[in-house]
């Protein structure tokens, strides 16, 4: 057996670095400019075998500088055709690619709700709206009451040794609820009541699970000046969050520019506010934004109009027009 030339040994051990140095970027254990330079490094090596062979070495000397210019144009284009299938994708390629997913406007159900049958009521109509352009499948929602839970936490903080809340002592806090299909159309799909601790100031924090993805909405109320104001944030879950860095996780965004974030809730409160009133149509009967009522048949109606002094109807009321007109129709 022919002894193998330092020449030899070098370049079969560059060829040997390019292929290792392949599997490992393709197994994502090898990223950023170190990959390039051990590559160049193999490369190099590599010219050793490829200009020190006897095909190149042992021919006549007119023919030797031919013969070792192609072979070392042969290992440069195929290290830099190496290189080039390496090379980490660019950001508009990227982006070119995730386009498709990122701009598809997601559809699925969030809570907001309304005074029930008076502005001023101490029970609320909260009711699942619709959001997107297409149907929403298999939405479980998960709402939460952040006065109530922070007042529930509270209670665990002064009581280390009890793991579990005393039954009986506090209120529901919380309501699941699952819908198998919701279609676009008509927007509000179901509803439940529920009593806030102060209606003045509310604090709600809701889960949302459908086929199109996680979501996490907070929604606050406060009364400013006699008038209800409201703030809605949705935004993509944690995964989403995750998947996508470079994206900003808000779906939709609502703030009437006269909201003021109050304080979470610290203690039950020894006296409740807000009015008990009939649910459905009294007449001659004030009528402000927000406010839904429950008709002689049952169904849910929603104040979308005032009739002002000089005869004509007020029908923008800010974040409160989320109650009466579906959202996330045109694709982003």
């Amino acid at each position: 057996m022919p002894p193998f030339s330092f020449s030899d040994i070098t370049g079969v051990a560059g060829i040997v670095l390019a292929v290792v140095l392949m599997v490992l970027d393709k197994a994502g254990k090898l990223k950023g400019h170190w990959l390039f330079v051990l590559l160049a490094v193999a490369g190099f090596m590599t010219l050793f075998i490829a200009i020190g062979n006897s095909w190149v070495m042992d021919a006549p000397l007119r023919w030797r500088v031919w013969r070792g210019a192609l072979m070392f144009c042969i290992v440069v284009l195929t290290y830099s055709c190496i290189a080039r299938w390496i090379s980490p994708v660019p950001q508009t390629a990227k982006e070119l690619v995730l386009s498709p997913a990122i701009k598809k406007t997601p559809s699925f159900l969030f809570v907001f709700g309304a005074p029930l049958g008076d502005n001023r009521s101490a029970t609320w109509l909260m009711i699942l709206r619709h959001y997107g352009p297409e149907s929403a499948y298999n939405c479980n929602v998960n709402f939460y009451d952040d006065d109530r839970k922070n007042i529930e936490h509270l209670w665990l903080v002064r009581h280390p040794n009890t793991p579990f809340l005393p039954p009986g002592q506090f209120d529901e806090s919380q309501k699941g609820l699952y819908v198998a299909e919701a279609e676009a159309e008509g927007g509000a799909r179901n509803n439940f009541t529920w009593t806030p601790l102060d209606p003045n100031s509310q604090h709600y924090t809701v889960s949302i699970s459908c086929r199109d993805g996680v979501f996490v909405e907070k929604w606050e109320v406060t009364r400013v000046n006699g008038t209800l104001r409201a703030r809605i944030v949705v935004e993509h879950g944690a995964e989403w969050v995750k998947n996508h860095p470079d994206e900003s996780p808000l779906v939709f965004k609502c703030e009437d520019p006269e909201f003021v974030s109050t304080v979470l809730a610290t203690a039950i409160p020894t006296q409740r506010s807000g009015v008990i009133t009939h649910p459905g149509w009294k007449p001659n009967y004030p009528v402000e934004v927000p406010m839904a009522i429950i008709d002689p048949n049952g169904n849910v109606q929603i104040a979308s109009g005032i009739r002002q002094p000089d005869g004509s109807t007020r029908t923008d009321f800010g974040c409160w027009n989320i109650l009466t007109k579906h959202l996330g129709d045109n694709p982003k």
